[in-house]
C-alpha cells in the first residue's frame, strides 16, 4: 500500500521514559520518509481517549498512534471505536503485551515501517464494565499485584516493581475464593484470567489457540489455592503449558459476571482497574489496527 502521509501520535509522557529514544528514532524515521507527524501529550488518566476521538473526527490523520504502555493503548483504542482511522502503536510500556501479540519487534526501523505501510486489520475487543480492553483481565492474584505496585518503583524498576509486588502477594497468600457466573453457569476459582489474545504479561503464552482477530474471550480458572500450586501455575505460564494443567479450567466465554469477594482487585492489561464486582464481556465492535506487514 502507499505510505501513510499524516501520522498523529498521542504520547503518555510518564510511560517508558527509559524507552524514549525508541520514540525519537521512530519519529525521525517517519519524517525522513516524508510523513507529517503531529505529537500530542496526555495530561491525565482518560485524556488519551478524548485526544484520539478528537483527532479521528478531524479527519486528517491516516493513522492515530498510541505511544505508551498497554494502558495508554487501551485509552486511545476507546477513542477510535466506530471511527474509520486505524490505531497504530509505539510500545513504551513495561510488558508491551499487544506488541508481542502482533509480533512487532521493538526496533525503530520495524515500528516506523509498520506505521508507514503496514496493513490495517480488524481485531476483536473485550469489555470490562462497558469499557473496551484489547488483551486480558486478571482477577485476584495479578490484580492485587498491580494494585500493590508503587508508581515510583514502577518508573524506576520497570518489571522489577511487578516482581517485588508479586513476591509480597505470594508470601501473604495468593489465592482468593472467587465466585463467577460464566454465561449463566456458576464457577469458583482461586485466580481467574479472561483473555482476548494469546499472550499474557509480555512474552508468556497463555492461550495458544486464541486469535485476536476473532471475537470471543477465553477464561482461565485456576482452582488450587496453595502457594505451591501458584508456583506451579507461574512455572507453567513461563513454559506455555497452562492449558495442560488438570487444575486449570479453560472456558470459551461471552459474558463473565465476577461477583465475589467484593473489593478484590482487578487489573486490565497491566493497569489497576478497580475492585469487584465487575462484568467482563465479549466486545461488540472490532477495531482497525495497523500491524506489521
Amino acid at each position: 500500500m502507499a505510505l501513510r502521509r499524516f501520522i498523529h501520535i498521542i504520547l503518555n509522557p510518564t510511560a517508558g521514559r527509559r524507552k524514549r529514544d525508541l520514540l525519537d528514532d521512530v519519529v525521525g524515521r517517519l519524517r525522513a520518509a516524508g510523513a507529517d507527524v503531529t505529537i500530542e501529550l496526555t495530561e491525565a488518566a482518560g485524556h488519551a481517549t478524548e485526544l484520539a476521538r478528537k483527532a479521528a473526527r478531524a479527519g486528517r490523520a491516516d493513522v492515530i498512534v498510541a505511544a505508551g504502555g498497554d494502558g495508554t493503548i487501551n485509552e486511545v483504542a476507546r477513542g477510535l471505536l466506530g471511527q474509520g482511522v486505524p490505531l497504530g502503536i509505539v510500545p513504551l510500556g513495561t510488558a508491551n503485551v499487544l506488541a508481542v501479540e502482533i509480533e512487532l519487534p521493538l526496533q525503530a526501523e520495524n515500528v516506523a515501517s509498520m506505521l508507514l505501510g503496514g496493513p490495517a486489520e480488524l481485531i476483536g475487543t473485550g469489555l470490562v464494565q462497558g469499557e473496551i480492553f484489547l488483551m486480558m483481565v486478571g482477577i485476584g492474584f495479578d490484580g492485587e499485584i498491580v494494585h500493590g505496585i508503587d508508581p515510583k518503583l514502577k518508573r524506576l524498576w520497570g518489571k522489577g516493581a511487578f516482581i517485588w509486588s508479586g513476591l509480597k502477594t505470594w508470601v501473604h497468600g495468593p489465592a482468593r475464593d472467587i465466585r463467577l457466573v460464566v454465561d449463566g453457569r456458576e464457577k469458583r476459582a482461586a485466580w481467574a484470567i479472561a483473555t482476548n489474545g494469546r499472550h499474557y504479561a509480555g512474552p508468556y503464552l497463555l492461550a495458544p489457540d486464541k486469535d485476536i482477530t476473532q471475537p470471543g474471550l477465553t477464561l482461565f480458572l485456576f482452582r488450587k489455592p496453595s502457594r505451591f500450586a501458584f508456583a506451579v501455575y507461574l512455572a507453567a505460564l513461563g513454559l506455555g503449558l497452562v492449558p495442560r494443567l488438570s487444575s486449570v479450567e479453560v472456558i470459551p466465554a461471552r459474558r463473565i459476571d465476577v461477583l465475589e469477594p467484593e473489593g478484590l482487585a482487578v487489573e486490565v492489561d497491566g493497569d489497576d482497574r478497580g475492585v469487584l464486582p465487575q462484568t467482563i464481556e465479549q466486545g461488540t465492535q472490532f477495531l482497525r489496527m495497523v500491524v506489521p506487514g
